[in-house]
């Protein structure tokens, strides 16, 4: 046990300064426990975050450890029975993905509305990526990026009820989905996509929800729009 007279916290875990104010910690055995607890009192204990940390590596570790082995599995298989089409280079591609974006949720601090926009672009270039190398035959452009578009849609009605009263933080990722609506759309009216049933049904949720947090989001909205793209 560690004890920074400064910030009066008493530290748990192995370190040698303190997680605040960076201080050099003491060391405090018994004796010196109670010296101290008599002279400055009893802080705040702050918690030992280093056995925390430990778990979440080895979670981590564990997760590239079993990612690894089904990208060889993968690659092994596909070099046995169908060595002509290169399957396994989109497994890889889809683990490494994955990994990588569990890694990004866990290690950065930015909100769940900046990380959901992230991962949703990243996905549809992924989907738009597969579908290039595998003959380019337009499913992700015509189903499966309008699908992300709409379940992009339903996870901001999600945040926006779950945290009602910041649910103006989430709008700059619900003009994203806006964004990808019109796309998706114009791509239609350009004849790039013949299916007519999901564009049309991007342009109208989303629409929709742009419509409502105008209306009820009022004062909300506008200065939501002007602390984020200063207009």
């Amino acid at each position: 046990m560690n004890y920074c007279s400064n910030c009066k916290v008493t530290i748990y875990d192995e370190r040698n300064s303190c997680p605040l104010c960076h201080k050099m910690l003491e060391e405090v055995g018994d004796e010196r426990a109670a010296a101290v607890a008599e002279q400055y009192g009893l802080g705040m204990r702050y918690p030992n975050v280093r056995g925390r940390e430990r778990r979440i590596r080895f979670v981590m570790h564990l997760m590239l450890f079993c990612f690894v082995l089904v990208g060889i599995v993968a690659v092994t298989i596909n070099w046995i029975f169908t060595p002509t089409v290169y399957w396994s280079l989109i497994v890889c591609v889809a683990l490494a993905y994955t990994y990588l974006f569990i890694v990004y949720w866990i290690r950065h601090d930015a909100g769940a509305a900046f990380k959901v926009g992230m991962q949703i672009f990243f996905t549809m270039a992924l989907l738009y990526g597969i579908d290039h190398f595998t003959g380019a035959h337009g499913w992700a452009v015509e189903w499966a990026i309008p699908g992300l578009i709409l379940l992009g849609d339903g996870m901001v009605f999600f945040f926006m009820m779950l945290n009602r009263q910041n649910w103006y933080s989430y709008l700059a990722l619900l003009l994203l989905m806006g964004l990808c609506s019109a796309v998706i759309f114009g791509l239609y009216l350009t004849q790039h996509i013949r299916n007519l049933i999901l564009p049309v049904a991007c342009i109208l949720v989303t629409g929709i929800y742009l419509a409502a947090t105008l209306v009820f989001g009022d004062r909300q909205f506008t200065r939501e729009l002007k602390r984020r793209f200063h207009v």
